[in-house]
């Protein structure tokens, strides 16, 4: 049996992907796949790299990993450390809000937040939720400094705390919101995609919204150790080639509005080194009181 390590909790957005694409995963190569939640993104990704590269134990990483080295004293571990196999899911941000809160749009939300700092919520300090909101701020001449944020295992976790008042926004992806966005207990004010979310087309994007060019690519991929066996490699990324062209696994992750933009392979490798070096540059302008917009 393999396993495939998530380093987020159980039910979560990350999860609720990884059990999809493990499920057809298995289907493809004829072999079970057994998802094990290793919480803690840090740890999490740390236990993917350190684990055997015999092709026992796979993982599902985030984009995190090229956030989280550039924050001294959290980890080293860059995407160089992990052997790509295929990222199937590329999603960004929205500032998602409770249904009563006051604001209607995303300027009348930003408005606010230049008399008062904005408590946000959903994820690590370290991570790319409070990064896209923290450079959406900067790229609107605000100070990023501005951001108070409440920590979180997840997103979705997040989002609680903005129905209970703990926080003022959730800058999580519309799809990990879904439900809530469905039965009208939350309302997304603008999305940092590049194009509508046809899911959420009645939702514009950052720069119809707020006219500043901010978009924040989140991915979730599928990685081995590194220096997997290349015949290992090999056999896993054909058997995700499988998936990404069966219907069936379009069909169930459309209905769970994801975003699915495959890379396999070497492509994935390059992408997420790519990732890691703006995420680099960004996080340094952000610190240096910047302007981080580079789209």
């Amino acid at each position: 049996m393999i396993q495939l390590v998530v380093p987020y909790v159980a039910g979560g957005g990350s999860d609720q992907r990884a059990r999809l694409a493990a499920r057809y995963m298995a289907k493809h190569l004829g072999e079970p796949i057994e998802v094990v939640n290793r919480t803690g993104a840090v740890a999490g990704h740390e236990a993917i790299a350190a684990a055997p590269a015999d092709g026992s134990l796979i993982g599902l990483i985030t984009g995190e990993i090229g956030m989280m080295h550039w924050h001294e004293g959290l980890t080293a571990l860059t995407p160089l450390d992990y052997t790509p196999l295929a990222v199937p899911y590329v999603e960004a941000a929205a500032l998602v809000v409770a249904a009563n809160a006051p604001w209607r749009t995303a300027r009348e939300f930003l408005d606010e937040f230049r008399k008062r700092p904005v408590r946000g919520s959903g994820g690590p300090n370290f991570g790319v939720w409070k990064f896209a909101l923290a450079g959406l701020l900067d790229s609107c001449g605000m100070e990023a400094s501005r951001l108070e944020w409440l920590e979180t295992l997840s997103g979705e976790q997040g989002l609680e705390n903005v129905l209970a008042a703990k926080a003022d926004v959730a800058p999580i992806t519309m799809t990990d919101a879904r439900a809530f966005l469905f039965d009208g207990r939350a309302r997304a004010l603008a999305t940092m995609e590049e194009a509508r979310h046809p899911r959420f087309a009645e939702v514009p994007t950052v720069p119809e919204a707020l006219g500043v060019q901010w978009h924040v690519a989140h991915w979730r991929g599928l990685v081995a150790p590194r220096e997997l066996p290349s015949p290992i490699a090999g056999r896993y990324i054909g058997a995700l080639r499988k998936v990404a062209a069966d219907e069936d696994f379009q069909r169930e992750a459309a209905a769970s509005a994801f975003t699915l933009r495959w890379r396999f392979g070497d492509d994935f490798g390059r992408y997420m080194r790519e990732d890691d070096r703006q995420f680099g540059r960004v996080i340094a302008l952000i610190e240096k009181g910047r302007n981080p917009c580079v789209h």
